[in-house]
């Protein structure tokens, strides 16, 4: 472990404080005694006469007078003249032999957490001290304290100078998962323990091994929010489809456990049938569908109804509705289904051009008003439009929805499936019958409506105006009309035009003077032989 810094302060510092260098307490010899006598702070071994060895008790905390034992001697007490021996010196270089061992066959070694440090913790494995790093320690930083005290099995990773080892936890980890990983493959079902929830995906832990399910492969339907559907800890089930050896990661398929839903639908449903389903969701271009499990079709906003109108969907369906739909279209292995409402009943526009011909007269009732005219439902899916130029001949009418009206188709088009009626057109043309009821040398007596300067208009009848230009509206030379004229007078005139494509009557009051005058004439002539102008 190149990085691995064995020069740490603290790590000497225990370990001097553990094992001191002073060459007076080396140790010595080892020697083999019985316990002769312990109290709780010390034992007396009888190592042949005249040997007496003090040992503290505990170091032979796992032995009782009587008992043979072997120790190391580190000093002497010339006072009680008495040798000072160590079990424990005895135990450290077992210990220190056994490590060695475990170094060569990389054998898993178990020890206790004795102190954190900086940098990683103190571990004691057989007696003996070593560091274990941070980094191998597979110990969260925020969590060290709570390991102190604890034992954790490790790999002896490197020994220096018989008193620098350095253990690896994370080697022990590694270790097992591979043995964990080289037991499993692809299709496995396994058991997994929720370990995160993120909003793409599952964490988990499958033995000593990390494991995914991405939202995805949880299930065949669409899945949105995780967290309403797991919880951490809760055990799950999922097939293997990846495995990663190098990251020692694995990747679960909870739906793999379950048959796709479109291989059942597509020994289920055919374009054409009719069956039920349930709105899932209504967005702004038409409504989801589910038939299945995992199966969800799609109605077009176009599908609801034959007209070609917008449609309100919230008018058909509403989520959570059952509805009866027919498959238009289905292509199973790209997970795509059309549906359509409108195709459970017959398309009204098929025969339309016998059933709505032009001069058809039909009644409905009004769906909806437009400031330029209104809608009228004829029956679903066909709706009518009239513009309001064609509610009435005169005056302006006014209908609100739920009036039932009654109309004369004038316009179709089966291109479009458009329809446009008119209510007016119900009865004659006020222009048809002032054209019957006159004709060119008529004269009449009209209240002037509107005058302007090139001529008056007259009413002649209702919704039917008469024109006398302004040359025309008197034998003298008037510069301005309204100088002599005011509306609501009456004028006389005589109808000198009918012209019914342009629906127009032109008059002229001159031309009636002109004619009286000549009239009066000739009644004078006739009567006395003179003019009116010789008198």
């Amino acid at each position: 472990m190149s990085n691995f810094d064995y020069q740490n302060d603290d790590f000497e510092a225990l370990l001097n404080e553990y094992m001191p260098v002073n060459e007076e307490l080396k140790p010595r010899k080892k020697v083999t005694g019985t316990i002769a006598s312990m109290d709780r702070t010390f034992a007396y071994l009888e190592a042949g006469e005249p040997m007496t060895v003090r040992v503290k008790s505990d170091e032979l905390r796992n032995y009782n007078e009587g008992d043979t034992v072997e120790v190391f001697i580190v000093g002497e007490d010339m006072d009680e003249e008495i040798l000072i021996g160590s079990r424990k010196r005895v135990e450290a270089e077992e210990g220190f032999e056994k490590l060695k061992t475990a170094l060569e066959n990389k054998t898993i070694v178990t020890g206790k957490i004795t102190k954190k440090i900086n940098g990683g913790y103190i571990v004691e494995v057989y007696h003996q001290d070593g560091f274990l790093p941070n980094s191998l320690s597979e110990i969260p930083l925020k969590e060290g304290e709570n390991f102190v005290g604890t034992e954790v099995e490790v790999l002896v990773k490197e020994i220096k100078d018989k008193k620098k080892i350095l253990f690896s936890r994370r080697d022990v980890v590694n270790m097992r998962e591979m043995a964990e990983l080289e037991t499993l493959k692809l299709g496995d079902v396994v058991e997994a323990v929720v370990t995160e929830i993120l909003d793409f995906g599952l964490v988990t832990k499958i033995g000593n091994l990390k494991g995914f399910v991405h939202i995805s492969e949880v299930s065949w339907k669409k899945t949105e929010n995780l967290k309403s559907m797991f919880k951490v800890g809760e055990v799950i089930k999922g097939e293997i489809i990846e495995i990663d050896p190098k990251r020692r990661n694995i990747k679960l398929s909870m739906k793999a456990l379950v048959r796709n839903p479109w291989d059942i639908a597509s020994e289920t449903f055919a374009i054409g049938d009719e069956i039920p389903g349930k709105v899932t969701k209504l967005v702004q271009y038409g409504a989801f569908i589910e038939l299945l499990d995992g199966v969800e079709g799609l109605i077009h906003i176009s599908d609801f109804a034959w007209n070609k109108k917008k449609v309100n969907m919230n008018e058909y369906v509403k989520v959570g509705d059952e509805v009866t739909v027919k498959i238009t279209e289905f292509e199973p292995n790209e997970r795509k289904l059309k549906l359509g409402i409108k195709q459970l009943s017959k398309n009204p526009w098929d025969d339309a051009n016998d059933r709505y011909s032009i001069g058809t007269v039909l009644t409905g009732k009004v769906v909806e008003t437009k400031p330029f005219g209104i809608f009228v439902k004829v029956e679903e899916g066909v709706d009518v439009f009239i513009h309001n130029s064609d509610f009435a001949w005169t005056g302006n009418k006014k209908y609100k929805i739920g009036d039932e009206v009654e109309f004369k188709v004038i316009e179709l088009n089966l291109d479009e499936q458009k329809l446009k009626g008119s209510i007016k057109d119900l009865t004659r043309s006020p222009w048809e019958l002032a054209a019957e009821k006159y004709s060119v040398g008529d004269v009449v007596t009209k209240e002037i409506k509107n005058i302007q300067d090139f001529g008056l208009f007259i009413k002649l009848e209702p919704g039917v105006d008469g024109f006398i230009p302004s040359q025309m509206a008197s034998r003298e030379i008037i510069k301005n009309l309204q100088d002599k004229f005011t509306p609501g007078d009456m004028i006389e005139a005589e109808i000198i035009e009918i012209d019914s494509k342009k629906e127009r009557i032109k008059l002229s009051a001159k031309k009636l003077q002109f004619d009286k005058e000549k009239q009066e004439q000739a009644e004078l002539l006739a009567k006395y032989g003179v003019s009116s102008s010789e008198k």
